[in-house]
């Protein structure tokens, strides 16, 4: 390629601008629009914010109060009123599915090294008395 070449300022900065910054990416400066949400479902969402301030619970139970607060309200108290039902015993869990059954390799190595000491002991003696009363040829 020879001969001079023109670029135009606008592609020198596209080339000259950091990886990933060359070009603009449809839709991404747009904001997600959230469904639009029913005034039920704004109310609800809002009393869980608002719970435990002492002005809603003064509005609560001073003023109107929507349908679905009266039906929360009632299960919540026939809940409590309920007597509670003792949970079943759950089953102990099995051991051996889920992990390697424990290996009991320290009552034998226990039990050779016992032996062991039991030979050496009965050799060193027996190897004292040979010495000392002479080995007889």
């Amino acid at each position: 390629m020879s001969g001079p070449h023109h670029v135009s300022p606008e592609v020198r900065q596209r080339l000259s601008a950091p990886r990933g910054h060359r070009f603009s990416r449809p839709g991404a400066n747009r904001r997600l629009v959230a469904p639009p949400e029913s005034h039920q479902d704004r109310q609800e969402r809002l009393l869980r914010q608002m719970e435990g301030d002492p002005h809603l619970a003064y509005r609560l139970q001073h003023h109107a109060v929507p349908h679905w607060a009266k039906v929360t309200r009632r299960r919540r108290e026939q809940v409590k009123r309920e007597p509670r039902r003792p949970d079943p015993p759950l089953p102990s869990p099995n051991r051996g599915r889920h992990r390697a059954p424990r290996r009991w390799w320290s009552w034998p190595a226990v039990a050779i090294s016992a032996a062991l000491l039991f030979v050496h002991s009965q050799i060193e003696s027996l190897g004292e008395t040979i010495f000392q009363a002479g080995f007889p040829l």
